[in-house]
């Protein structure tokens, strides 16, 4: 019995943290998405660790991190933390590195037409 407990907890304890690693969307454009873990209650701890691996994988091509979008939500009743990152990697003398300021979207928009 005690052979079967230890790979089913370690199964628990590693279900809720999981990551898409690094997908290209388009020329040096890139996203990144994560779960949180069962003991990661909120969103921006997420994101963090999305901005720490996403500025290490445009480090490791030399680059600079511009961040294009992001967005995060807390856990709740049945869902985990989690949060997706969209940035760029450019070069150091690329115009469209700059100061980045990101916005929040509304979680309802409203068209009247």
């Amino acid at each position: 019995m005690r052979v079967l407990f230890a790979p089913i907890l370690v199964l628990i304890l590693t279900a809720g943290c999981s990551a898409t690693g690094v997908v290209q969307m388009g020329q040096d454009t890139y996203m990144v998405a994560k779960d949180g873990s069962f003991t990661t209650f909120g969103g921006a701890q997420v994101k963090a660790e999305l901005y720490r691996e996403a500025n290490a994988f445009c480090e490791r091509k030399s680059k600079q991190l511009m961040p294009v979008k992001e967005t995060s939500r807390d856990s709740g009743y049945g869902r985990y933390a989690n949060a997706e990152l969209q940035f760029r990697c450019l070069d150091a003398g690329d115009p469209e590195l700059h100061r980045p300021t990101m916005k929040s979207e509304p979680d309802v928009k409203i068209s009247i037409e």
